[in-house]
């Protein structure tokens, strides 16, 4: 923990020393349950987590950061503490009263482009906000989320652009590109020769690619009306990678009737060993029904039926909420396997929101074809949430499940938050 620690003394110095006006939340968590060794023997785990929030901005000028720093106190995996960074970004407003500048680690969220940079961004916009463009660029950053710069731009870099326009009041139109990068770390193994002799080889692996184009525009023809567009483009495969259209339309003041349809190709990456595989694309239709019986009594009803290239299979979902309660039933058929689910999910403030109790069930019975054998798995929480104090609360929920695997998994989950905010002189 002296890790985290030091993270935290040298952002709050940099804050204070930046900054009129830092914000942020400190958040530690702990999370406990039961598993087994390779030699099937019984152990308990218990993993604590440290996430800083640290934001500090100053006229045009702002630093946010979020990172998390965890360790197990029980089995200590060689890789521990773990560090994981989820944004360092120094961002500048509104430079020359035209764009906004973004560097660091970030999340970039840029039509067909998302996903996590170590680079830069940059928006604008023109007309009175009418048109709107946005760049980034940079190094891709792994799921892991670590501090890795030791990996060569032209194999792992993240780049693209969107650009948006709002040619009538009710219409937004956007065009998007994107291209990213990523090479695994290379790794080494053990190979015999003819004599069966050991020798180790380094398996360097090459690059895998993504590289879409995407289209996509939303029209709000009156407030109880709107219909939705996006196809993207797979430039490397040379081929629709997904296509979608939905629409929402009020047939009475408390109904409402939606529609869509969705075709995907399944999205692998170019160079990737998966790439030698055929896929097939698949095609879904879902339409469904939304009515309010009263401001906290909201029904819904939903039919989804899904090709695939030579079957298909079939869904069904009901539910509704009242108040501080919601339950939902799920019943699917076909080619991807029979499930029957139950959720029902409870929360119920008390003392002012001082103490919030929640509650949750869920139920299932499935198999995934006609003759297997039909298994069943079920799970509860019980949780409760208690702030004395806007700034400060406390999480703590115990889980279980049950299922053809784990007779009776237990987990307890603790979670201790405090925000902050101050002006400095």
């Amino acid at each position: 923990m002296k890790l985290k620690l030091f993270a935290f003394i040298i952002l709050t110095a940099v804050a204070q020393s930046f900054g009129q006006y830092v914000s942020g939340r400190l958040s530690t968590s702990f999370y406990g349950w039961q598993g087994r060794s390779i030699s099937n023997a019984k152990l308990n785990f218990l993993r604590g987590y440290e996430t800083i929030q640290l934001d500090a901005s100053q006229g045009k000028f702002s630093l946010g950061t979020n990172f998390q720093v965890s360790s197990d106190f029980t089995e200590k995996p060689g890789t521990d503490p773990e560090l994981r960074l989820t944004s360092f970004v120094l961002r500048a407003r509104r430079i020359a009263d035209l764009v906004d500048v973004s560097v660091g680690r970030q999340f970039v969220f840029a039509g067909v482009g998302n996903g996590m940079i170590d680079g830069a961004s940059l928006k604008s916009s023109f007309l009175d906000g009418k048109i709107g463009a946005q760049v980034y660029g940079g190094f891709t950053v792994f799921e892991t989320r670590t501090l890795s710069w030791n990996k060569k731009l032209a194999d792992n870099a993240f780049y693209g652009a969107q650009v948006t326009g709002s040619p009538l009041e009710q219409l937004l139109v956007g065009a998007s590109y994107m291209k990213r990068t990523r090479t695994p770390d290379a790794f080494r193994v053990v190979r015999t020769d003819s004599l069966f002799n050991p020798y180790l080889v380094t398996v360097a692996q090459t690059p895998n690619e993504e590289e879409y184009a995407s289209v996509d525009a939303n029209y709000t023809i009156n407030p109880r009306m709107s219909v939705y567009g996006r196809a993207d483009y797979d430039l490397n495969y040379s081929l629709l990678s997904r296509g979608e259209f939905s629409a929402r339309v009020g047939v009475l003041p408390a109904m409402h009737v939606t529609a869509g349809y969705l075709l995907r190709e399944p999205r692998i990456s170019y160079n990737s060993i998966f790439s030698v595989f055929t896929s097939n694309s698949t095609q879904e239709i879902e339409g469904g029904v939304e009515y309010d019986f009263a401001p906290t009594i909201r029904t819904f009803a939903r039919f989804g039926y899904v090709a695939y290239k030579d079957d298909n299979s079939q869904r069904i979902s009901l539910g509704g909420s009242y108040e501080f309660l919601s339950a939902s039933f799920t019943h699917n058929v076909g080619y991807a396997g029979d499930l029957n689910g139950i959720s029902i999910q409870a929360v119920y403030p008390l003392r002012d929101r001082v103490f919030i109790p929640s509650v949750g069930f869920g139920y299932g019975s499935y198999k995934v074809s006609a003759d297997d054998a039909t298994n069943t798995v079920l799970n509860a929480s019980l949780g409760l949430t208690y702030r004395p104090m806007p700034k400060l609360s406390a999480d703590v929920q115990a889980q279980v499940l049950q299922n053809r695997l784990y007779n009776n998994d237990v987990r307890i989950f603790l979670k201790v938050n405090y925000w902050f905010s101050t002006k400095l002189n």
